[in-house]
């Protein structure tokens, strides 16, 4: 794939986590939250779809891509997971107050369904709707594959309303019926992104044809132009309800949003020179993902942060900013000893 092609993934990348950090600040503006909430994390599976479009000629046989997807998600997500059940296993034993024994057999049912401990549900959603499009993609034509993408989501969309799965969190079932739960909505999940990995990968399409040969100056002005679709999305993430994968908290005009933002935010990314900063913080994505909130970057970085404001008082907005402009400069540290010595935790061969 073309270097280019790569940095300006990496930095819609970037832009995606920092959204995702300053998400989970805590008392961040509610109009705030809905807009990154209604974009971020299907950004991710837009690039993905992106990316699949640029990789459909490779031609690995499908347990042979089946099997990388898995290396890439399965095993960052068995490995976070495990060391945050450490973590938690610990304290039960030694602070018993933050957290009661039935609550870490819970922890532990969700960690085995794929369901998802904090921020890691995302990674078995991730492998279940790249597997399942892959599948699509490999058994069907272009025509059908995309039918079957939209009739899976449909049918997932209408079991989650008819069951009233966005209310799950407050369901009181026994540890039998949670797993049972949880496996269900974490299928239901990767068949609900898969809309965005199709959209991405016709937006991989028109960035093709978009800077095929002599075409790349006007390909870069459509790519700017293709940024102001961001306005009407952002006014429609505004009116619209929370979008939350998590959750489920999915409504129809949330893929039209999703779509809108992540469409002109990729055109920005592709049109604008490389940013180093935002590059970095797409390559090292995985790890910010997985460790920023569970393992309490942000807790700490507030707790600063609120030292320094009880000496300077700052505005809500630059309080927040500020958060996460050092929450990913503490992540600096975190991220080069897992590049250093446990890249393989990360899904890499080498």
């Amino acid at each position: 794939m073309p270097r280019k092609r790569l940095t300006y993934l990496d930095m819609a990348k970037g832009v995606g986590i920092f959204l995702v950090v300053l998400g989970h600040i805590e008392y961040i503006q509610e109009d705030t939250l809905k807009w990154i909430s209604s974009f971020h994390m299907p950004l991710f599976f837009v690039i993905g779809g992106i990316l699949s479009y640029a990789k459909r000629n490779e031609k690995k046989p499908f347990f042979t891509a089946l099997a990388g997807k898995a290396r890439g998600t399965l095993l960052p997500y068995a490995a976070f997971t495990i060391m945050l059940l450490a973590v938690n296993t610990f304290g039960l034993f030694f602070d018993p107050g933050d957290l009661t024994a039935s609550q870490l057999a819970r922890q532990y049912v969700d960690a085995a369904t794929g369901y998802g401990i904090h921020i890691l549900w995302f990674l078995p959603a991730y492998f279940t709707a790249g597997a399942l499009f892959l599948l699509l993609d490999r058994r069907f034509r272009p025509g059908l594959r995309n039918g079957a993408v939209l009739i899976l989501s449909l049918l997932a969309l209408g079991i989650t309303v008819a069951f009233h799965l966005d209310r799950y969190a407050s369901m009181n079932l026994t540890l039998a019926g949670y797993a049972g739960m949880d496996l269900l909505i974490t299928v239901l999940r990767g068949i609900l992104a898969m809309p965005f990995l199709l959209a991405g990968w016709y937006l991989g399409l028109l960035e093709e044809k978009l800077f095929s040969g002599r075409r790349k100056e006007k390909g870069r002005l459509i790519c700017l132009a293709l940024g102001l679709l961001m306005i009407p999305g952002s006014l429609l993430a505004l009116a619209s309800p929370v979008f939350d994968l998590h959750y489920l908290y999915v409504e129809p005009l949330h893929y039209l949003t999703a779509l809108l933002i992540c469409t002109g935010l990729l055109g920005l990314m592709r049109a604008l020179p490389e940013s180093r900063i935002l590059s970095w913080l797409g390559r090292n994505s995985l790890v910010i993902m997985c460790t920023h909130a569970a393992f309490f970057v942000v807790y700490y970085v507030s707790l600063g942060m609120f030292f320094i404001d009880n000496r300077i008082p700052l505005p809500q907005p630059l309080f927040n900013l500020g958060t996460a402009v050092f929450v990913c400069v503490a992540e600096i540290p975190i991220v080069w000893i897992f590049n250093r010595y446990f890249g393989y935790l990360l899904g890499r061969k080498s």
